[in-house]
């Protein structure tokens, strides 16, 4: 799967067109492909991870979790149950921040959201709560070794064209002697691998209330007679899928309102407008009034991922096909679809494709000043979720997430630089692939405390 050409695809109308075609240009082949080498589970499980891979003779274990997935994930009370959990988390979160503090905004925004999202996945048995420290640790020391979702093949093509990415990264995937070339990170995921095992043995789902997503992944499991160790190497999977493009996502979504005054002002007034009720000694806000009336927060966090979402979609051709009755692809070629390229074509997004625009998202009729048409961006280029049948089933969770907990922060407190010299977005770390919206190349320190008037009031999520 390593050798052969590479199709890029960067056209509108062509990357419709693979979409169209899911059967014969499919992503499953690259599950089964990577899936041992990033997990680490057995042969009897690939075996069975391989089995009916793109519904050949029915429904096969991929297509049944991927399915139960975009179930679980969809708008809808499994998804608010899971979202009213991670936001019980949250609050203590930002309670710590009453007394103000400084804090290094990546790092925290890294460790808030793994431990929120964790608990709104696995509920009150969350093996991260079995030894906090060590478990985020564990997770961001084999984060940057493995790759998920769509960047996996652009990762893997990558290394083989250029060869200058992590070693570790290289070695982990391509399964030769992680244990002794990739210590650190090969560790990390047999430690994840043990404590997620040890929560399937114990699983509970009427104590822990974990969520929708997580009771179909074990009873899909179950069914197929999984033991509980390959149940917890398959979670480690899960993990990078929940959380590894999320977090760059908040951290981006968070600073770009705090450092822009005039937005930070109209997102604070939207929010207070529309989804935030004040009660005597407590501030109620209205989750899914944030999500479906706060507009201008939410053209804010698309414009942050059209920015910052570079990564690619792939797909492998499974047959020979002509697209459009002009391009031929052959069959065991691959077909990449950078995410960079169609985010930043000025025909699709206009003349300030380069600027951020938090406003570039709202309706025409809210966007054009002086009676000016504003230019219409083509919305079929925007791809930080990819797209056709391996369209992200997490979006909604990642939305909703992503604006409440930027809600709670622009709302709650002011935030300011501590170096002086003013706001500054950092650089990706683009030399990292292990996610679709990269990391920051370095941190920024802040100083939090509570809005003048705000003090003393608790949050409520309703």
């Amino acid at each position: 799967m390593l050798s052969g050409k590479t199709y890029v695809v960067t056209s509108i109308d062509l990357v419709n067109a693979v979409n169209r075609n899911s059967k014969v240009l499919a992503f499953n082949p690259f599950i089964a492909f990577l899936g041992k080498r990033i997990t680490g589970h057995d042969e009897t499980t690939s075996r069975i991870v391989q089995h009916n891979l793109n519904g050949e003779n029915g429904q096969g274990y991929v297509i049944e979790i991927h399915d139960g997935t975009v179930s679980s994930l969809a708008s809808g009370p499994a998804l608010n149950h899971m979202t009213a959990n991670m936001l019980a988390e949250a609050t203590t979160f930002f309670d710590g921040l009453k007394a103000g503090a400084v804090i290094d905004l990546f790092a925290w925004t890294k460790r808030m959201v793994t431990l929120c999202s964790t608990q709104g996945i696995y509920g009150k048995d969350n093996p991260f709560n079995t030894d906090v420290e060590r478990m985020v640790q564990n997770f961001w020391s084999v984060q940057p070794l493995l790759v998920v979702d769509s960047s996996i093949p652009a990762l893997i093509f990558e290394i083989t064209k250029h060869r200058q990415f992590d070693e570790d990264l290289n070695t982990l995937i391509l399964d030769f002697a992680p244990a002794i070339l990739a210590p650190k990170g090969n560790r990390a995921r047999w430690e994840l691998g043990r404590a997620f095992s040890r929560y399937f043995d114990r699983f509970d789902a009427g104590q822990s209330s974990p969520a929708a997503l997580t009771k179909h992944r074990y009873s899909v499991n179950a069914r197929y007679r999984l033991s509980s160790f390959n149940q917890g190497r398959l979670e480690v999977g899960v993990l990078l899928g929940i959380l590894a493009n999320t977090i760059p996502t908040i951290f981006y979504t968070i600073l770009h309102v705090l450092s822009d005054p005039q937005l930070l002002e109209d997102v604070r007034g939207e929010i207070e407008a529309l989804a935030l009720r004040r009660e005597e000694g407590k501030l109620v806000l209205q989750v899914l009034q944030v999500r479906e009336k706060c507009a201008l927060l939410y053209s804010t966090l698309q414009e942050t991922l059209r920015v910052h979402a570079q990564g690619s979609s792939v797909r492998y051709v499974r047959e020979d096909i002509m697209l459009q009755e002009r391009w031929l692809l052959k069959k065991g070629m691959v077909v990449q679809m950078p995410q960079a390229v169609m985010h930043s074509d000025p025909e699709a997004w206009g003349p300030d494709v380069s600027v951020f625009n938090p406003r570039r998202f709202l309706k025409q009729s809210t966007t054009a000043r002086d009676n000016e048409k504003a230019f219409k961006p083509q919305l079929a280029a925007y791809r930080p979720f990819g797209g056709g049948t391996s369209l992200c089933p997490g979006r909604h969770f990642v939305t909703m997430e992503a604006m409440v907990l930027t809600a709670v922060m622009v709302m709650g407190f002011e935030v300011l630089p501590v170096d002086g010299q003013g706001w500054k977005i950092p650089t990706q770390k683009q030399e990292s692939m292990a996610t679709n919206v990269f990391p920051p190349g370095e941190d920024i320190q802040v100083e939090v405390r509570q809005r003048r008037g705000w003090e003393g009031l608790v949050w409520e999520m309703e």
